[in-house]
């Protein structure tokens, strides 16, 4: 009796120390959302949810458009808030400050928070990664020149530098715990570290943009190396991964990362990264590299942003003291691909409503037009220029684009005029479908898909060059070489013209002067 109670006090033991040692919450949520575009930088605060997403310029430009939205717990859309344009670029990230949203925009610093619905621009964003009584830390990334972080005595004014990259810093027990990439660090005196020598300085970096890189030293003075994964070898039965990032619960010390196996949640011991949980479905957890600062400053509360294994769902992993929330988000959004019959049938419609209408038909009825088709308004913040409309005042166009399939895509550009509104030229343009963009980049990738797009293309050009015949009759202006067609109509005070070439097929409709 003695021995079997012995036993059971020593398996509850175990058994507290186990429970002790992942005494965190997780739990999973999914929720559906029906938004166009690719997820941009995601954060989750007071239950909602804050998020960037980019839809396709088309073959305009390569800078996407921006938008900005905050969702209910449910992920209904609350509001739709406009991008400033300076945010209109690649890269910026979000964050919270004391309660507020900023977001920075990553070559030039300029930085909004979120005020109800509107961005305000503030003072250009700080390099700041973290902060308590003692201390700011700085951190800078230098791309081949590797990053470095400073501690900045806040008596002193003195900094302490060490050559590491986006930093997590977590405090713990007195001591700075510092996570980058694969690497772990503890510090337990700042001030014992390497006396910097090129300081960091808010003035030069950020408002003065002078070029700030920092010799790329790798002296280990006052610093403990607590975990380091030398990387993956054909021995090594479960590689890992960089850390995610890592986070206090319960007083103790976690780190969230991948090996080859799943993504894990794990602890050090004896310099070794031991798991404590698996996820129960296999995320990838990804970082983009303008958008760190959201991650920093909050020892107890953070949130990053995952794809599922087919990254065709995405969502929010969220870390609040000991609760851990794994939000997935399936996007039901899908642009139409109306397919070759209906496009055809569109098109044979249209064309000739607008060709009888030309004189009379507005702006605001062809956009009642397009919008009842359900297709995608592309139109363009950039001017948009004609080299048929020289000289007159025309706004951009509108435009407005139609999958036809997983190949082919048509724009049709409508310039109108800036004060009556009324049309002046349509544009119909065949080209690459950008939305599929595995299929898309694969056409140019050799000679025998270079072929099939061109096959494509002239295939279109034949049908529409057939129906032209049928409507006008033989065209008073044809030219034709190896890689390229010209056809031409006039017709009243209207100008038809048909081009091919390997790029795109486009038809122009506009008002002979």
């Amino acid at each position: 009796m003695k021995t079997f109670l012995q036993v059971s006090i020593l398996l509850l033991f175990i058994l507290s120390c186990h429970l002790q040692e992942t005494d965190f919450d997780v739990k999973y949520e999914n929720i559906e959302i029906n938004i166009p575009g690719r997820p941009g930088p995601w954060l989750k605060h007071n239950g909602k949810l804050y998020c960037f997403f980019s839809t396709d310029n088309d073959r305009y430009s390569s800078v996407p458009t921006h938008h900005f939205y905050i969702l209910d717990e449910k992920g209904k859309i609350e509001s739709r808030i406009v991008v400033p344009e300076k945010l209109q670029t690649f890269y910026y990230d979000l964050y919270m400050r004391n309660d507020t949203i900023f977001t920075t925009e990553y070559y030039d610093q300029n930085t909004f928070y979120l005020e109800k619905d509107k961005w305000i621009e503030t003072k250009k964003g700080i390099d700041l990664f973290y902060e308590d009584n003692n201390y700011n830390v700085y951190s800078l990334d230098f791309g081949e020149w590797g990053g470095t972080i400073w501690f900045e005595d806040k008596k002193t004014r003195k900094q302490y530098e060490y050559s590491i990259t986006s930093p997590i810093i977590n405090r713990l027990e007195n001591a700075y715990f510092i996570t980058s990439g694969s690497k772990i660090l503890k510090i337990d005196n700042p001030q014992k570290m390497e006396l910097s020598k090129l300081p960091y300085d808010y003035k030069k970096v950020v408002l003065e943009k002078k070029d700030f890189r920092n010799p790329n030293h790798h002296s280990l003075k006052g610093a403990e190396i607590i975990y380091d994964h030398k990387g993956d070898n054909p021995d090594d039965l479960n590689p890992r991964f960089p850390i995610m990032t890592s986070f206090i619960s319960n007083n103790r010390l976690f780190h969230i990362y991948k090996d080859s196996i799943s993504t894990k949640i794990g602890k050090i011991e004896n310099r070794n990264l031991t798991p404590v949980y698996n996820f129960k479905f296999d995320i990838q957890p990804f970082q983009w590299h303008y958008d760190w600062r959201n991650q920093i400053q909050n020892n107890s509360y953070q949130t990053f942003q995952f794809f599922a294994t087919d990254k065709k769902d995405y969502g929010i992993l969220e870390v609040d003291k000991n609760d851990i929330t794994i939000t997935t988000f399936k996007n039901s959004y899908k642009e139409t691909v109306f397919g070759e019959t209906r496009i055809n049938k569109w098109f044979e419609k249209y064309f000739e409503y607008y060709f009888r209408n030309f004189d009379s038909i507005a702006l605001q009825e062809i956009e009642s037009i397009e919008q009842k088709e359900n297709a995608t308004n592309i139109t363009q913040k950039d001017t948009i220029f004609h080299h048929l409309l020289d000289g007159r005042e025309i706004p951009t166009p509108k435009i407005y684009r139609k999958i036809e399939n997983s190949n082919l895509s048509v724009n049709i550009l409508y310039y109108y005029t800036a004060k009556e509104k009324t049309l002046e030229l349509i544009e119909f343009e065949w080209g690459k479908n950008l939305t599929n963009f595995k299929n898309a980049e694969g056409l140019n990738t050799d000679s025998e898909n270079q072929n099939k797009s061109n096959i494509l293309y002239k295939s279109k050009f034949d049908w529409i060059s057939n129906y032209l015949l049928r409507k006008f009759g033989k065209p008073y202006y044809y030219e034709q070489d190896d890689k390229s067609k010209t056809q031409e109509w006039i017709t009243g005070n209207k100008i038809i013209e048909l081009v091919y070439n390997q790029n795109l097929v486009r038809l122009t409709m506009y008002k002979k002067r």
